[in-house]
C-alpha cells in the first residue's frame, strides 16, 4: 500500500494538486468526478466529435478527479480518468503507473488501456503481445466490453495468442450484442464478406448473411458511426454490395418474406429466368401475383431486365400467371401464354383491388 500511496502522491503533485482534503471533501470530489466524467470507458469513441467531447468533459472533471485521488484511499475511477489525461498529454510513465493502480483497484477498463500500451508499443513501452493479451483478458474477466472486441482481433490474427476463429467470433458477437459500435461494424463486415474466416465457419454460420449485416450496420449507425452510415448507404443503394449472387439472393428472399412488393417481383423474375435459383415457373407466377396484390407494384413494373432489355415471357410462367388470374375470376381469355392487353388488364384489376 505504501507504493500505491507514494505513486498517487507523485501523480497528483505532477497534476498540480496542492492540498490534502479531508475524507468528506474527497468523497464529494469523487462524486463530482464521477458525475462529470462518467464511468471509466476504454472504448473507441464513435466519432471525432465524440472524441473531442470526451476530452473536453475530462478537462472539466479534472480538478474534482485530482482531489478524489489524494489521501489513503484514492478513488479508483478518478485514477482511471486522470491516467487518460496523462496519456493524452504524453506523460506515459505516470499514466502506466496510475492505470496499473486503477486496475488493481478493480477498474476493468484500466487493464484494457494497459493492454493497448503493450499491444501497440505506446510511448516508452515496447510491444509485448502476450502481455497485452493477459491485460485484455483481465479486462474481459472484469466485464469490459471494448476489451472483448480487441481480444477478438488478437485471436483472429494470432497476435500474442494461438489463432482461434471460434473464440474470435464469440468475443466479437458478445461485445456487439452488448452494444459496442466498433464490434457491431466489424461483425457486419464479416457477415458481408466472410473471406477472413475459415470456410467451415462460414458454412456453419451460412455466410454471407446480408440480413444480419444490415441490422448491425443500423445499430452502429444509430450510435453515430460514420463508417457504419457509409456502409449502410452503399448497402441500400446496392453500390457493388449485391455483386455477389448469394448475397443478393438472401437479401431479396428476406425482403420478399416481409412482404416487399419490389422484392417479390425481383425474386419472381429470378425464378422465371433461373437466375441464381432453380427455374420454377409456378413459383415465379405466384410471386408476380403476390407482388401485385400488395397494391405497391404497378403492372408495367412487373418482371425485370436482362442486359438492359425486357425478355419475352417464359411460356410456362406466362401460363401459370394467366391460370391464377383466371382462377381469381379476373381473366376470361384463352390460356395461350400470350401476355397481352387482356392478361395485363386483368393483372391491373388485381393490383387495384
Amino acid at each position: 500500500m505504501r507504493r500505491v500511496t507514494l505513486g498517487i502522491a507523485a501523480a497528483t503533485a505532477m497534476l498540480g494538486a496542492a492540498t490534502v482534503p479531508d475524507g468528506g471533501f474527497a468523497q464529494s470530489a469523487a462524486e463530482a468526478c464521477a458525475e462529470i466524467a462518467g464511468t471509466p470507458d476504454a472504448g473507441a469513441p464513435v466519432s471525432r466529435e465524440a472524441l473531442n467531447t470526451y476530452f473536453s468533459t475530462l478537462g472539466t472533471a479534472r480538478p474534482h478527479c485530482e482531489a478524489a485521488v489524494i489521501g489513503a484511499e484514492p478513488d479508483a475511477d478518478a485514477m482511471f480518468h486522470l491516467a487518460v489525461i496523462m496519456q493524452r498529454e504524453g506523460v506515459h510513465e505516470r499514466a502506466l503507473e496510475v492505470f496499473g493502480m486503477a486496475g488493481e483497484a478493480g477498474v476493468a477498463a484500466a487493464h484494457t488501456k494497459l493492454g493497448d500500451y503493450y499491444n501497440f508499443g505506446i510511448g516508452p513501452v515496447r510491444e509485448d503481445h502476450k502481455r497485452a493479451v493477459a491485460e485484455y483478458q483481465k479486462a474481459v474477466d472484469g466485464g469490459d466490453i471494448p476489451a472483448m472486441s480487441t481480444l477478438a482481433i488478437m485471436y483472429q490474427l494470432g497476435r500474442g495468442v494461438r489463432q482461434d476463429f471460434d473464440r474470435m467470433l464469440e468475443l466479437l458477437t458478445d461485445s456487439a450484442d452488448a452494444g459496442y459500435h466498433f464490434s457491431q461494424f466489424r461483425l457486419a463486415e464479416l457477415y458481408m464478406n466472410p473471406r477472413s474466416v475459415p470456410g467451415r465457419l462460414a458454412r456453419k454460420l451460412d455466410l454471407p448473411d446480408p440480413i444480419k449485416a444490415a441490422e448491425l450496420y443500423e445499430k452502429a449507425a444509430a450510435q453515430g458511426s460514420a463508417e457504419a452510415e457509409a456502409a449502410l448507404k452503399a448497402f441500400y443503394e446496392g453500390d457493388g454490395v449485391f455483386d455477389d449472387p448469394e448475397v443478393r439472393l438472401k437479401w431479396v428472399q428476406s425482403a420478399a418474406e416481409k412482404g416487399d412488393a419490389q422484392a417479390m417481383n425481383e425474386l419472381g423474375f429470378m425464378y422465371e429466368q433461373g437466375d441464381g435459383v432453380e427455374y420454377d415457373p409456378v413459383r415465379a407466377a405466384e410471386l408476380y401475383i403476390a407482388a401485385l396484390e400488395t397494391g405497391d407494384l404497378r403492372v408495367d413494373e412487373l418482371r425485370g431486365t436482362v442486359n438492359g432489355y425486357t425478355p419475352r415471357w417464359d411460356r410456362e410462367t406466362a401460363l401459370n400467371f394467366q391460370t391464377i388470374l383466371q382462377e381469381r375470376g379476373l381473366y376470361t381469355g384463352a390460356l395461350d401464354a400470350m401476355i397481352g392487353r387482356g392478361t395485363l388488364g386483368a393483372a391491373a384489376q388485381l393490383a387495384q383491388q
